[in-house]
């Protein structure tokens, strides 16, 4: 959880670095949020099949797609500091957003010890 709220607190940070230990908390939490929201929809009555939906489970679509829109930049600064805590521009997360494959592989390399350009060691 420590690394949900870490994140929030740096909403719109683009500068400086993050953790794996963040960024995994993050996923984590927004995850478990996921699934709650889709067993929610499927105790409404959401049709996953016909994308039918009753009014209660439009407004739980709705609700979700408010949290989904709140977490967008935490999510997009969140990777940009991942991608500079090992040392690469940040602006290489935008690669990323289209090749998911390379934002898994940096969520698990170990950042840089001591400090880079980016700014100081998180884990110091």
């Amino acid at each position: 959880m420590g690394g949900y709220t870490t994140a929030l607190k740096r909403y719109a940070e683009f500068s400086g670095r993050s953790r794996r230990a963040e960024y995994w908390g993050f996923v984590l939490v927004n995850v478990l949020i996921s699934v709650a929201f889709s067993i929610l929809l499927a105790v409404a009555g959401y049709d996953y099949e016909t994308m039918e939906a009753s009014g209660f489970a439009i407004v739980i679509l709705v609700v979700f797609g408010l949290y989904g829109l709140a977490i967008l930049i935490p999510s997009l600064a969140l990777q940009w500091r991942r991608y500079q805590d090992i040392g690469w521009p940040g602006a290489v997360s935008i690669i990323g957003w289209f090749v998911g494959l390379l934002t898994l592989v940096v969520s698990f390399i170990p950042g840089n010890d001591g400090p880079n350009q980016y700014g100081p060691d998180p884990k110091a």
